[in-house]
């Protein structure tokens, strides 16, 4: 079938579908990150990035007001994607990634997440994209994706790294509410294939880069950084090019735009003066946010046990606790003869220090025996588990260099 064909078909579905299956007074709003690239601390970091978009909305007024269902997916879309059929809203924040072919592949174009979009594309659920959601391998596969997000990039196309003035393009736009012209650093494209999108925010940026080599090219151009799309049957699509560093959530008018989006895309309202966190924000382009206030004792009353079918887990500084913003500890206890499930930690280093027992812990592809103690640091991305060779119960301090410790396979 002609790309063309599918996407007519496509619209003419979404049509249908919305009119008939309004969306849920309620919003479920489902967050998509996806690995880190190996790049410096703090970039393309999207793991952390929708963590900490989960935390503005839940700590929103305006979101709170709704009683949002909040569902976060660190890593990538879900095994099971009927785990997001009830969503409103979809927010991708991820890049491209390596295929089973070892190709670079956008996994929004993985057939059964491409089949399940459009799926939800159809029931009039609402999308937003940042910053390399909307790239590509190459044009030719596009259609669909530019068809959702109303615009598309090839890997490897122009683009710049600097700090550059933004201008407000669309004011009066719901998603502009409380927002006015800033200056932002970041990553900017100057090849972006649009279809008819409505241009929110612009950038005055020059070009930098070209097929992986440095040039600078004056003068500096304004570029359409951020856009909307209203899809046929009313479902409604927010891009954002920006997003490349982690930093930028702290920004006040960039996370404006970025809660006034997603109510938006979920066809709610937004207030006039825009969507507002508590999280404090950055004082300036570069500067880190406040810390946030913290307990300073956690007394052992006050931990929880988490029961697990090999033993238990105990936490005792973490954001969640309240304690800490940089930071989890906890400790592992594995029955004798028990053994936890393989894992890994995409946004944290694992530091297990062996307080009593004996132990034999894989890391990656090797084994190591371990006993009271013995110390292992685990790296960001590597399978990890411990086994209790012993006759008693193993007692395992674990830290990690993340407030937000994420595990998955646990």
């Amino acid at each position: 079938m002609a790309p063309r064909s599918r996407l007519v078909r496509w619209s003419v579905a979404a049509a249908l579908a919305a009119v008939a299956t309004p969306l849920a007074a309620q919003p479920t709003i489902v967050l998509i990150g996806g690995k880190k690239q190996g790049m410096a601390t703090g970039e393309h970091d999207f793991p952390d990035g929708v963590l900490k978009l989960e935390r503005l909305i839940k700590s929103s007024p305006d979101f709170a007001k709704l009683k949002p269902v909040v569902k976060t997916y660190p890593v990538g879309f879900p095994k099971n994607l009927a785990e997001i059929d009830d969503a409103s809203v979809v927010l991708l924040y991820f890049g491209p990634v390596a295929g089973a072919d070892g190709k670079s592949v956008n996994p929004a174009q993985d057939p059964a997440v491409q089949a399940q979009l459009a799926k939800l594309a159809a029931r009039g659920v609402g999308f937003v994209a940042m910053h390399q959601a909307f790239t590509v391998p190459d044009k030719a596969s596009a259609a669909p994706l530019a068809d959702l997000l109303g615009g598309v990039r090839a890997s490897g196309s122009d683009y710049a790294m600097e700090a550059a003035p933004v201008s407000v393009v669309a004011k009066g736009h719901p998603v502009t509410s409380g927002v006015g012209n800033f200056d932002y650093l970041d990553e900017y494209y100057s090849a972006i294939d649009f279809g008819k999108v409505t241009p929110v925010l612009s950038g005055r940026a020059h070009v930098q880069f070209r097929k992986a080599g440095a040039v600078y090219e004056e003068p500096a151009k304004d570029r359409v950084i951020a856009w909307t799309v209203e899809r046929p049957g009313g479902g409604r699509t927010f891009s954002f090019a920006g997003g490349h560093y982690l930093a930028s959530l702290d920004h006040p008018q960039v996370r404006t735009v970025l809660l006034n989006a997603i109510l938006w895309a979920a066809r709610q309202d937004v207030p006039q003066t825009g969507a507002t966190s508590t999280i404090p924000t950055a004082p300036r382009m570069g500067a880190a946010p406040p810390p946030a206030p913290q307990i300073l004792v956690l007394p052992y009353s006050d931990v929880k046990p988490e029961a697990q079918p090999w033993g238990k887990l105990e936490w005792f500084a973490s954001r969640p606790l309240g304690n800490s913003s940089k930071m989890t500890v906890g400790q592992a206890t594995i029955s004798p003869g028990k053994q936890n499930p393989v894992h890994w930690h995409p946004n944290c280093d694992e530091v297990l220090h062996v307080l009593r027992g004996h132990i034999m812990h894989r890391v990656g592809d090797k084994e190591y025996e371990m006993k009271a103690g013995d110390t292992v640091v685990i790296p960001e991305g590597v399978l990890h588990n411990a086994r209790n060779i012993g006759t008693e119960d193993a007692v395992l301090a674990v830290s990690f260099n993340s407030a937000d410790r994420v595990a998955i396979g646990e």
